[in-house]
């Protein structure tokens, strides 16, 4: 037997026959609806009995779940279907989420939603801080980026299951963020960046390119990878940042919007990053007439960076090579994103406009620029105090 009950405006509650129990008791499952919509009489109860047939379905072949007695875990998979699907993630955010539920499911995969409180959030996280505590395989240390992402998740699923009505009250509620530790900007002096360059005189023209561009311009691997020359005028020297390619193990290389809006952007060049794409633009035709039909050139992204045959350069591979490179050469070791670092800082010190340096990175906010560069900025403020030292101390000429 199947019933439906108006609890109220625009409410109604569906009840399911459910069997017997041990004992003999009959069994309901009860599941409430909301139908904002204006509808006739007759569409309205066409509406509820159509509710009413799948909820009855459900329950019968084991697939309703009642959100009291819902699992962790389980919301996890109607998070994922019915909330993250239709938010559209990057490919990016989606890794990252999948990894930090490898983190959170062995703690909390086999409890109730309704059981879990906010002193076991709190405990949570006190636990994971201790490697021999920790429910899953990583034994690192875990970045304070990797904590606020976390937090960030919980927070997101926990708020869904109070809209969806699993659980009354998100645990997450009145916990605050953990502190962001801040990280001092690992680069290149200058004396580094003049040693970089001089090495890369003898290398592969795309990859003596490729790191120019990213010292020269402060853009990230995706960035470059994902350019195009549709997006660069030579003539103007001029490059127009409007995507970037990322790599995830489901998607592979794809081609995606930048970062934040703020990172879509223009970026003036040096002339000698002009001249050295513009070689390279050459190389590119004489290699596509000598492949031919082997050319494994896209159709639809006429890409920058790519091997001889046309393959284009994923971020990995660009980080990969990076990495050999600074060994192999006795580079002191950092990783590539670190170019965009050594980009800002010799920005920096030759007294360039923090709101300049700040647009060239696409940072939303110019406050974003100082805080992580602060300490460049610092030495620069000083060495311009000193200019004052110099000033003041030069002989006086006598006066006749």
């Amino acid at each position: 037997m199947a019933s439906i009950e108006a609890r109220g405006t625009n409410s109604w509650r569906l009840t399911v026959e459910a069997g017997y129990d041990s004992n003999g008791k009959r069994l309901r499952e009860k599941k409430t609806i909301r139908i904002n919509e204006k509808l006739s009489p007759k569409k309205l109860d066409e509406r509820l009995n159509e509710e009413l047939v799948k909820f009855k379905m459900e329950v019968e072949s084991g697939q309703y779940i009642a959100p009291e007695k819902m699992m962790f875990a389980t919301f996890i998979d109607e998070w994922r279907v019915k909330f993250a699907k239709g938010k559209k993630y990057a490919p990016k955010t989606t890794e990252l989420n999948e990894y930090l539920f490898t983190l959170l499911l062995p703690h909390f995969g086999n409890k109730k939603m309704s059981d879990i409180k906010t002193m076991h959030i709190v405990q949570y996280f006190s636990d994971i801080e201790d490697p021999e505590k920790r429910l899953f395989s990583y034994k690192g240390e875990l970045s304070s980026s990797t904590l606020i992402s976390l937090h960030r998740v919980l927070r997101n699923v926990f708020g869904v299951a109070v809209t969806w009505k699993v659980i009354k009250e998100s645990p997450m509620h009145g916990l605050k963020y953990p502190k962001k530790i801040k990280v001092k900007a690992e680069c290149y002096d200058e004396e580094e960046s003049k040693e970089l360059l001089t090495i890369l005189e003898s290398q592969p023209l795309v990859w003596k390119a490729i790191v120019t561009l990213a010292i020269t311009t402060g853009m990230r691997r995706g960035e470059i990878c994902g350019l195009e020359w549709k997006h660069i005028n030579l003539d103007k020297g001029i490059i127009e940042i409007e995507q970037q390619m990322v790599y995830t193990k489901e998607t592979q290389k794809a081609i995606t919007p930048p970062k934040t809006a703020d990172a879509n952007r223009k970026v003036s060049i040096p002339k000698v990053v002009v001249d050295l794409l513009k070689n390279l633009r050459k190389q590119t035709v004489i290699n596509i007439d000598k492949m031919g039909s082997e050319w494994k050139g896209s159709l639809e992204h006429q890409f920058v960076f790519t091997t001889s045959s046309g393959s284009p350069f994923g971020p990995e591979y660009v980080s990969n090579r990076w990495h050999n490179f600074v060994r192999k050469h006795g580079l002191r070791p950092i990783k590539f994103h670190a170019l965009r670092h050594t980009s800002a800082s010799l920005l920096i010190n030759q007294g360039v406009h923090s709101k300049v340096i700040s647009e060239r990175l696409g940072h939303s906010d110019i406050a974003i620029t100082m805080n992580v560069y602060g300490h460049v900025f610092r030495k620069a403020d000083h060495d311009a105090a000193n200019k004052f030292d110099d000033m003041f101390n030069k002989p006086n000429k006598d006066i006749n």
